[in-house]
């Protein structure tokens, strides 16, 4: 069953299915301010006949059509490929080249259109990266230059050179002032997403440090308690079977003399590795100290949870180490079943004890604690018989 809220079927339509995606085509569809913007100063000035229709409906179509085409590139997924997926900067220079457009068409209104020019700047510098942002600005500028050189060359009737030169000291400082205020903005957007990022990797940093034994991946004393608390007090309000195996590596201290720190630390991780894939997702493995580990079987019977403890041991002992031949290396084990009317750290204190037994009796074997089941003279030799184990 899936947990995720239902989407309305218009807003699927127009933003797809994918939560990323749609914080793009989100960002891609305020671009569509400008637009309507340029869409409406277009309109008035057909109205007032400051251009012809033909005008206006090149610049229109040119409008529309850019924008169609970007939020078609963004909302298809197309555009993932890039490292700003959103396309600001082509799609920026695009509405600036229209904008420049409308200028050099537009009669006395012209000026205006410097509004527009400044308002994607704006919008740039909330996507931009700082320097792209004083490029957009300068570049814009150098435009816009162009353009007004062209017109008071091509028309100097009806476009006095003096007056586009003031457009341009006027729109050039305002621009490149505006280009330098959002390449600052841009740049302590960026300062405070790194800042994020950092906090975010040091606060699951701590997280691991905290729930994590960091040399073997695997659960620490601290989370592996809590986890036990929680398992417990399920088990006191439904009375499902849960066991609890403390696991010892056998003569360890003699693999740290012989071998070095660096093996015995190879073996304690080699134990974790070769147990994980073994387990149910139920089932949690921690580093309760030093070489002892304990497995933490919930919805477990005692011999089920002797059954798994076995199939742990035997595929310990099969391992090899190709790093230092002839090293073999055994665990043992002790079991037990939570009881109604005990503590948990009874049960722990149970399995302790049938682990000790475990040593006792010669180490490389899995005991269930003695006051459970049998009496010890029938309890089974599961290390002379073990048994296969159930998934």
């Amino acid at each position: 069953m899936s947990l995720n809220k239902p989407t309305h079927p218009l807003r699927e339509l127009l933003l797809g299915s994918d939560l990323q995606q749609q914080r793009h085509v989100l960002l891609a569809l305020l671009t569509l301010v400008p637009y309507v913007c340029s869409t409406v100063g277009i309109v008035h000035s057909l109205h007032l006949g400051y251009m012809s229709p033909r005008q206006a409906a090149v610049l229109t179509t040119l409008s529309l059509s850019t924008f169609t085409v970007f939020y078609l590139l963004v909302r298809s997924g197309w555009s993932k490929r890039f490292r700003d997926p959103v396309l600001a900067l082509p799609h920026a220079v695009c509405a600036v080249l229209i904008a420049i457009s409308a200028y050099a068409s537009l009669g006395d209104i012209r000026a205006n259109v410097i509004i527009l020019i400044a308002q994607i700047i704006v919008l740039s510098m909330f996507r931009l990266r700082p320097r792209e942002v004083l490029w957009l600005g300068i570049t814009t500028v150098l435009m816009l230059g162009a353009c007004i050189a062209y017109v008071s060359y091509r028309d100097p009737l009806h476009y006095k050179a003096t007056t586009g030169w003031g457009h341009f000291a006027l729109a050039g400082s305002t621009l490149l002032a505006l280009s330098l205020i959002g390449k600052w903005v841009s740049d302590i957007r960026m300062r405070i997403a790194l800042q994020a990022r950092e906090l975010t990797e040091a606060i699951h940093t701590l997280q691991q440090m905290a729930t994590t034994d960091m040399l073997t991946g695997t659960l620490n004393r601290r989370m592996l308690t809590e986890l036990l608390d929680n398992e417990f007090r399920l088990w006191e309000r439904s009375g499902t079977p849960f066991c609890v195996v403390l696991i010892d590596i056998d003569h360890f201290k003699q693999v740290n003399d012989r071998h070095g720190h660096g093996v015995g630390d190879k073996v304690l991780r080699l134990l974790v590795d070769n147990a994980t894939p073994q387990l149910r997702q139920v089932d949690k493995l921690g580093r309760w100290g030093g070489e002892e580990f304990l497995l933490m079987l919930p919805h477990a019977t005692l011999d089920a949870a002797v059954v798994a403890a076995e199939r742990l041991r035997g595929s310990f002992e099969a391992l090899r180490f190709d790093d230092v031949p002839g090293l073999r290396v055994t665990l043992s084990a002790g079991v037990a079943q939570v009881r109604p009317g005990e503590t948990l750290e009874h049960t722990i204190d149970r399995a302790d004890a049938a682990l000790y037994r475990a040593k006792q009796a010669g180490r490389n074997r899995c005991l269930p604690s003695r006051d459970e089941g049998a009496a010890p003279s029938a309890m089974p030799d599961v290390h002379a018989q073990p048994q296969g184990v159930q998934s």
